[in-house]
């Protein structure tokens, strides 16, 4: 099985294009401009002297800390590394025999349930419904057999999202079905987030990532809420000391940067806004997004997305061709939202070369 593709991947296209890190801008991993919070520096330099001693066994503190921020009993809490360990793990424990995956998704969800030995279906999300769903039709479209349900809220590549409330009901309406819900993306866009309902609900499951939000992806943190019993069962089917000494450090100072979050969630917006509006002005199709991202089509009369991908890449841009998503083509990439001044470079770049 390869590996799925991703974004990212600054220091490798530093390497061969003989260029510094400085140098590249890197718009096709969706990471929060704003950078890594300083309170969240401060509290890595703080535990570098505690890197002698083994990590929590099991990130007990982060638990309890994201309890708190969430209020949530910590019983429907599980941090990992990163979101992406979660993916792997809920599969491999639950063993769902037949899987519906709303599409285009995340490209770690088939080999992470292939791997726990399900047979994966998808539902194919529509350019022309602006990669939007009803319920109703997804659960017209689920067979007998499907035991569980994934989708990204936001959208991912496309950063579309689906009401809270369409979402409990699509919940209500699965019965015995588990329903998991992605919002890795959805601390750009908290209104969407379904979070406090997995209490609520027995077959909800909500995964949540600090990596984006909070531009710590070299950390690898994210956490899964659900019910009680089965986070009990995937926290005792796992290996110990899954976060280091420093993630849990900058976590937990992430999850009390409340200034933070707010310049973030004033910021991202307004740029979000002035890069949408530049791509419109390049007439690329740009689709609606509450992330800190946006999906956008090429004309037949522009180069292609791989084409377009080099062209920029020896420029020093990074995007992402989302050719490699199954439901998408060759027309289709994503770019995060990054600076002001960046942006307007990536629109330059993208004028000079376009149509």
């Amino acid at each position: 099985m390869s590996r799925p593709g991703h974004g990212g991947g600054v220091d490798r296209a530093a390497e061969e294009l003989g260029f510094s890190r400085e140098q590249i801008i890197d718009f096709s991993a969706s990471i929060n401009p704003l950078g890594l919070p300083a309170s969240a520096r401060q509290a890595i330099l703080a535990a570098v002297e505690r890197v002698t001693d083994y990590p929590e066994i099991d990130a007990h503190s982060l638990r309890r800390g994201l309890a708190r921020h969430h209020d949530l009993p910590e019983a429907n809490l599980l941090p990992g590394s990163g979101s992406t360990e979660l993916i792997y793990h809920l599969p491999r424990t639950l063993r769902p025999r037949r899987t519906l995956i709303v599409d285009p998704a995340f490209s770690e969800y088939v080999p992470a349930l292939q791997l726990a030995g399900s047979h994966v279906d998808t539902f194919p999300l529509r350019a022309e419904d602006a990669f939007q769903f009803t319920p109703q039709k997804l659960l017209a479209a689920l067979h007998p057999d499907t035991e569980m349900v994934w989708l990204a809220n936001p959208g991912n590549p496309s950063g579309a999202a689906v009401a809270p409330e369409l979402l409990r009901g699509l919940a209500e309406s699965l019965g015995a079905c588990r329903l998991v819900v992605d919002e890795a993306f959805v601390d750009f866009a908290p209104g969407y987030s379904l979070l406090e309902a997995v209490t609520e609900h027995e077959n909800l499951f909500v995964l949540r990532s600090l990596t984006k939000f909070y531009a710590i992806p070299g950390l690898r943190v994210g956490y899964l809420a659900g019910p009680a019993e089965d986070l009990e069962r995937l926290a005792v089917e796992r290996q110990p000391w899954t976060l280091s000494t420093l993630a849990l450090a900058a976590a937990r100072a992430c999850l009390d940067d409340a200034a933070y979050r707010q310049l973030t969630l004033a910021e991202i917006p307004r740029l979000r806004n002035q890069l949408k509006e530049g791509l419109e002005q390049l007439s690329l199709t740009v689709y609606p997004s509450v992330a800190n991202y946006l999906l956008f089509r090429v004309a037949d009369h522009w180069p292609d997305a791989a084409i377009l991908c080099s062209r920029l890449r020896q420029d020093g841009f990074l995007l992402r061709n989302c050719a490699t998503f199954p439901s998408l083509d060759n027309r289709y990439l994503r770019v995060a939202v990054r600076s002001a001044a960046e942006n307007q470079c990536l629109l330059d770049a993208l004028a000079a070369m376009g149509g």
